[in-house]
C-alpha cells in the first residue's frame, strides 16, 4: 500500500490507500479513517467527497455519538457495485464467463459448450458474445468495467498476453496474440489480463478461499494433467520464462517405462495421471473380480469416480491404486515443499473428490519424506470451490490490480 501523508506522497497515493482501508475495513466515518491513517479529517473528507462522486464511496447513515454526546457521526462504505469485471475461464470443452463486483461476487454467469481444439476465431467470438450478453443482462455501462481477464490453459505469457502454447488448442499454432486479437474484437480500451488459468486459481484461495491468511501458497491441480499455481510471500510466481508451476513434467521417477505426454519417461504427471490410474485398475480386473470398482461401475468401463469411492469403501484394489497414487504425489509434492516452503497446499481439479483415504496416506506419506518433518505445519488440503474458482480468481486479480 502506498505510504500516508509524508512528505512528496502523491495525491493519488493516498487516495487510494484511503480507498483500501475503507474498503478492507467496512464501515467507518471520518474521525476514525482519520485515526487508522494519521491523515486530518479534512483530508479524509475531501478523499471521501472525491470517490463519494466517482461512485466507489457510498454513504451509509448515522452512527453512534460518543460516550460525550455531539452530532452522530456520517458513515461511509466502500460501493462494491461501483465498478464490475468480466472473465472467462476457457475450459477444454466450455467458456465459462461471469460478471462480477468489486469484491469478486458473481453477478451473473454463462457458460458455452464449445468442440475439442475449438478455432481461435470461434473462441474469440463466444468470448466477445458472453462480454456482450452479461454486461447487457446487468445493465451495466461499458465504463463501469474496470477490467476483463482470461484464464488459459498452457504456457502463458502474462506481460504480453501471448498463449505461447496451449494442449488443448493444438489448431491455434504458438505464439498466439490474444490480448491483441481481443481488444480489436471488443473494440474498447478495457485493460485486459491474460494468464494461465492456475495462477487466478490460487490467487482465489489467497482472497477468497482457504489460504485467505496465508502468504506462501501452492495450489495443484490433477487429472488428465498436472499444473501448480504458486505464490511466495503474496507473490503470484511466473518466472523467467513463463514456466512456473509446469511441476507435471518434473521428473520424479527415472526408471518408469510411463512416457508422458511430452514424450518424457518418469514425469510427475505420468505417473499420477487419471489415465494410469484407469489403466492400473483394468488390468488388475483378472486378479481382482470382486474388487468394488468394477461392482460401483456396473458398467464394462470404469470411471475415476469408481476408483475414488472403493478406495474410500475399504476396497483392497481401491486402496492399493490410490497408495500408489498418494506416494508419487508425496514424493512430488515434497519437491515442492522444500523449494517454496508454503504455508498450505491446496488440492484442486478431479483429485478433489478423492476424499478422505487419499488425503490421509498423502499426508502421512509426505510427514515420511526426508527433511520434510522439519515443516510439519504445512497443510495439506482439498479446495472447497468448485468449478467456478478460476472466473473468481480472475476477477479478484483485477480488482487487486485496479486498487494497487
Amino acid at each position: 500500500m502506498p505510504s500516508i501523508g509524508k512528505p512528496g506522497s502523491l495525491k493519488l497515493s493516498n487516495r487510494k490507500a484511503i480507498l483500501n482501508m475503507l474498503r478492507n475495513s467496512g464501515v467507518l466515518s471520518v474521525a476514525e479513517l482519520s485515526q487508522k491513517a494519521k491523515l486530518s479529517k479534512t483530508t479524509i473528507l475531501k478523499i471521501f467527497n472525491y470517490y463519494v462522486k466517482e461512485g466507489l464511496v457510498l454513504v451509509a447513515g448515522k452512527g453512534e455519538s460518543t460516550d460525550e454526546g455531539g452530532k452522530k457521526p456520517i458513515m461511509y462504505e466502500f460501493n462494491k457495485r461501483g465498478g464490475f469485471v468480466f472473465a472467462c475461464h476457457i475450459f477444454p470443452d466450455a467458456l465459462y464467463s461471469v460478471i462480477t463486483d468489486l469484491d469478486s461476487s458473481i453477478l451473473s454467469s454463462r457458460n458455452t459448450a464449445i468442440k475439442e481444439n475449438e478455432g481461435l476465431n470461434s473462441v474469440i467470438e463466444n468470448i466477445v458474445q458472453s462480454f456482450n450478453s452479461l454486461v447487457n443482462e446487468e445493465n451495466i455501462p461499458k465504463n463501469k468495467i474496470i477490467g476483463i481477464a482470461i484464464g488459459a490453459h498452457g504456457i502463458t505469457d502474462y506481460n504480453n498476453g501471448v498463449i505461447i502454447h496451449s494442449p488443448h488448442f493444438q489448431s491455434w499454432g504458438e505464439n498466439v496474440e490474444f490480448k491483441n486479437i481481443l481488444k480489436e474484437k471488443l473494440n474498447s480500451d478495457i485493460p485486459i489480463f491474460i494468464d494461465n488459468q492456475i495462477r487466478f486459481q490460487v490467487f482465489a484461495e489467497k482472497v477468497k478461499g482457504t489460504a485467505r491468511d496465508k502468504k506462501n501458497i501452492i495450489v495443484i491441480e490433477g487429472g488428465a494433467g498436472l499444473v501448480a499455481g504458486i505464490i511466495v510471500k503474496d507473490e503470484i510466481k511466473r518466472g523467467a520464462h513463463n514456466l512456473a508451476g509446469e511441476i507435471g513434467h518434473m521428473i520424479i521417477n527415472p526408471n518408469s517405462d510411463e512416457t508422458c505426454a511430452c514424450g518424457v519417461k518418469g514425469c510427475f504427471e505420468s505417473m499420477v495421471t487419471t489415465r494410469r490410474l484407469l489403466r492400473i485398475a483394468g488390468e488388475s480386473k483378472e486378479k481382482y473380480p470382486d474388487s468394488l470398482i468394477f461392482k460401483n461401475s456396473g458398467r464394462n468401463d470404469i470411471s475415476i469416480g469408481d476408483i475414488f469411492r472403493a478406495s474410500n469403501q475399504g476396497d483392497g484394489l481401491g486402496k492399493k491404486i490410490m497408495d500408489d497414487a498418494a506416494g508419487w504425489y508425496a514424493i512430488g509434492l515434497s519437491n515442492l515443499v522444500l523449494t517454496y516452503d508454503p504455508d498450505i497446499i491446496i488440492l484442486h481439479g478431479i483429485f478433489i473428490k478423492a476424499g478422505d483415504y487419499f488425503i490421509k496416506r498423502l499426508r502421512e506419506r509426505i510427514s515420511n519424506v526426508s527433511l520434510v518433518h522439519v515443516n510439519m505445519d504445512t497443510r495439506i488440503e482439498y479446495s472447497k470451490f468448485g468449478s467456478e474458482v478460476g472466473a473468481i480468481g480472475a476477477a479478484a486479480y483485477v480488482t487487486s490490480e485496479y486498487f494497487k
